[in-house]
């Protein structure tokens, strides 16, 4: 047993846990005779002097919780050994919980990423809503595969809670604790509850298991353990994830699933993110209700005339009695609804102030028969669309970069959704191929199964497509949030904007078998909006001029893993003029980020953070005049920025950390003259003058740039050998360019020669780059080490001379002095 230097050797011991037997299903009992719940008890196992909780696939949880303990305040610890680090994803987060009651319980965990970087966070949760009360990176510990470590958290109070938390190397002497955090909200937890270990893989990280070892629970209190079985839950009634905070200082991402339907809305820390993105948590808008407006209250009687004392049920029933220029106020509640605002009218559709207002495309799945080793129901009486395409019907596509469907993952474009106390099952093709964890659906036969036992759980199955269809220009949706539709791809969007100046305001998209928001119209506003885990995009738009994103939070999408090409990920925006993307986090997506792709001219994306994305952060591709100003892009898995066939491009004042390629250039042969190529803007003359297709005019200046993991940091390449570098007009000057060392990346810059059947410049050192090329003159290159900290802040001690800021930039940015990469607050 490790015994932390900083425990109160006077405390009593609740449960001191050596883990010295061997149990092969279950926890067993300790020499001191404690026994515990596990959840599932089919993932926990007892062997060689360690405790495994097994994840049986990407999205589970398993917990194990003392049986007979109850305290309030208390001290926890045990040891954590990863056998081997994730793969990929957002990694994998083990936790200590406290105070577990039927109103929730407080959770301190810590999230390690595939590189072993550490993230130690405390959370409260309430009934599912769970709030995040602090976070810190832990850079002084880097987890290895095999390698134990301690976690350790004390909780003490009633009329505040403060918590501390701290994770060390076994055997390190802690004096101090890394985090502390006080809840002093109505919501906090002052009760005595349970204590327990939980572990739970990220849905984008391959499934692995945890060891835990040595747990003890102390009190300062003179508290024996109850002889008596508890009375509150032994298996936690929601898995848990991050919320968004109150202040803007932190802001949010998801890390586990939420329990759809019932319950309050999902929130999500961004680490490492400057900006609070995204919707107000659902229930917390006030917007005022003017004079006139109609009510809807779901499952009131259908007699209803509008009025606040006789309420519509429906909200379509509204719509289709409301004139237009009218607003529609919604009570609390869940609507079960397909709602289509027809052309014609103007319709407001709103959250009544204070209340949760949810669009809900699941229902109760019930009547389960035991069969063969799984269990099915004779109620599932639907039939959804399966297209991989947006075109109903269209197969699959053959060529290379054009399938929709990843082999690992052939299931993507089927949109059913099926979740068992909240987590979501993996959908299989045939009823052999059902294991604990997934469900498969029999049309023919009108059955769904289930390969785990539904018997004392809630099974919820998607039985909508879709939400909302706003056909009537100048709709106005806001303060609701919207869940769980069966969206097939072709229909675009569980919510489509299909008129123009329609504004949707704190709405929050999520869990929808496709893309969560469409717009395919002009003048649209897209302001303080959540969109996550959406399987196959956050937003998509075309034809979308005057498009107006802010404040815009897509974390998570394509979570049914389609190929990157031909869309994926947060954000896509195909054939729109005068776009801006503004105060927006686009985070961990499965693809870019952010794609701008076919077409798209004049766009603004400035202030926004795009990190940990499996694709690049942002991709510039077939598109022109870009201005890309002040924003944060870390760690993504593809390169971090990637221009391809764009020109016109203020690549300015940014912070690009990690990627493949850090900065990725790239003419290829795709001509913006050649009418069989993919992406022109149908609306435009052909050939189109104002959209060239080319890496021309490109400044790059006052960046932070590196880390990158592929063979070069800043690549300039033009694939068809046609133009000097004086022809396309790329400029680079006032950045601090890093890499890690002299052979990593293998080439500090590729620049393009531009003569016929010569291949580009590769450098290999800086100085040789500048004194060939004559760029980058007032620019610093460092090597060997970082530029730059966790959350992309230059290190002390380095600086570059930054160029004076164009006016374009400098209106952008606030301000004309000259400065190096992002601005943080």
């Amino acid at each position: 047993m490790v015994t932390p230097a900083a425990a109160d050797t006077t405390d009593e011991v609740l449960v001191q846990d050596s883990m010295d037997r061997t149990v092969p299903t279950g926890l067993g009992s300790s020499a001191d005779g404690v026994t515990y719940d596990a959840s599932p008890a089919t993932a926990v196992s007892v062997a060689n002097g360690e405790a495994r909780l097994n994840a049986a696939a990407p999205g589970a949880t398993v917990t194990a919780r003392p049986v007979g303990l109850s305290v309030a305040d208390s001290t926890q610890s045990t040891e954590f050994t990863l056998p081997a680090l994730p793969k990929s994803g957002s990694g994998v987060y083990m936790s200590l919980q406290s105070r577990v009651t039927a109103d929730g319980f407080y959770q301190t965990q810590v999230r390690v990423d595939p590189k072993g970087v550490v993230l130690l966070e405390t959370l409260r949760v309430n009934a599912g809503v769970q709030t995040s009360l602090g976070y810190s990176w832990v850079p002084e510990l880097r987890v290895k595969a095999g390698v134990p470590f301690v976690l350790e958290t004390r909780l003490a109070g009633t009329d505040k809670v403060t918590i501390d938390a701290r994770v060390t190397a076994v055997g390190a002497k802690p004096t101090t604790w890394k985090l502390s955090v006080t809840d002093r909200s109505a919501k906090r937890l002052a009760e005595d509850g349970r204590t327990g270990v939980r572990l739970y893989v990220s849905r984008s990280t391959p499934a692995l298991p945890v060891l835990f070892d040595d747990l003890r629970v102390t009190s300062p209190e003179e508290v024996a353990p109850p002889t008596t079985p508890p009375t509150t839950p032994t298996t936690p009634t929601v898995p848990t994830v991050p919320t968004v905070p109150t202040t803007p200082t932190v802001p949010t991402t998801p890390t586990t699933p939420a329990t759809p339907p019932a319950g309050g809305a999902p929130a999500w820390n961004v680490t490492g993110a400057r900006t609070s993105a995204g919707s107000a948590p659902v229930g917390t808008t006030s917007y005022a209700v003017p004079s006139g407006a109609l009510f809807v209250s779901a499952g009131v009687a259908t007699t209803g005339t509008g009025t606040s004392a006789a309420p519509f049920a429906t909200v379509q029933s509204a719509v289709d009695r409301a004139a237009s220029g009218s607003t529609l106020v919604l009570r609390a509640g869940t609507y079960h609804e397909s709602v289509v605002i027809p052309a014609g009218k103007k319709i407001t559709i709103q959250s009544y102030p204070g209340e949760a207002v949810w669009f809900d495309g699941a229902s109760t799945l019930k009547n389960w028969q035991a069969s063969g080793g799984s269990w099915f129901s004779p109620d599932w009486k639907y039939d959804f669309d399966s297209t991989p395409s947006f075109t109903k019907g269209e197969a699959d596509g053959t060529a290379a970069g054009w399938r929709w469907l990843n082999a690992e993952h052939p299931m993507a474009a089927h949109p059913e959704q099926v979740w068992i106390d909240g987590v979501p099952q993996v959908e299989v093709s045939t009823l052999a191929g059902l294991k604990a964890g997934t469900f498969f659906t029999d049309v023919a036969n009108d059955r769904l199964y289930l390969g785990s036992d539904p018997a004392g759980h809630s099974v919820q199955t998607s039985t909508l497509t879709k939400a909302l269809s706003l056909r009537g220009e100048g709709a106005v949706v806001r303060g609701i949030g919207i869940r769980n539709y069966a969206t097939s791809v072709w229909m675009m969007g569980a919510v489509t904007v299909e008129a123009p100046k329609a504004t949707i305001e704190n709405v929050v998209i999520y869990d929808t078998a496709s893309t969560g928001l469409f717009v395919g119209a002009s003048n649209a506003t897209v302001r303080d909006v959540t969109l996550a885990r959406n399987g196959l995009m956050g937003l998509g738009a075309n034809y979308a001029d005057a498009l107006v994103i802010d404040d815009l939070l897509a974390v998570e999408n394509n979570a049914e893993h389609f190929n990157t090409s031909p869309v994926s990920g947060g954000v896509k925006i195909a054939k729109s003029r005068g776009v801006t993307v503004t105060d927006s986090a686009l985070l961990r997506n499965d693809g870019p980020g952010l794609w701008l792709d076919q077409s798209v001219y004049d766009v603004r994306i400035a202030g926004s953070d795009f990190i940990e994305n499996k694709g690049a952060g942002a991709f510039l591709e077939l598109s022109q005049k870009i201005d890309f100003v002040n924003n944060l892009v870390l760690r993504n898995v593809g390169n971090g920025v990637k221009i391809n066939n764009t020109g016109g491009v203020n690549l300015w004042n940014n912070t690009i950390i990690g990627g493949d390629r850090a900065v990725n250039i790239v003419q290829d042969s795709r001509s913006s003259t050649d009418a069989s190529v993919p992406g022109h803007n149908a609306r435009r003359p052909f050939p189109d003058s104002t959209m060239p297709w080319l890496i021309r005019d490109i400044s790059i200046g006052n960046n932070v740039i590196g880390e990158s993991a592929g063979n070069c940091t800043v690549c300039v390449e033009d694939y068809t050998h046609r133009f000097t570098p004086a022809e396309l007009n790329i400029g680079s000057d006032g950045n601090v360019i890093q890499r890690n060392s002299a052979s990593a990346p293998s080439w500090f810059v590729i620049w393009s020669r531009g003569t016929a059947n010569v291949n580009p410049y590769v450098f290999q050192t800086w100085d040789a780059y500048r004194t060939t090329t004559g760029q980058d003159v007032n620019s610093t290159a460092v090597e060997g080490r970082p530029a730059t900290d966790a959350s992309g802040r230059l290190v002390a001690g380095v600086t570059a001379s930054a160029r004076s800021v164009p006016a374009l930039v400098s209106t952008i940015l606030g301000s004309a002095t000259p400065t190096i990469g992002a601005r943080f607050p």
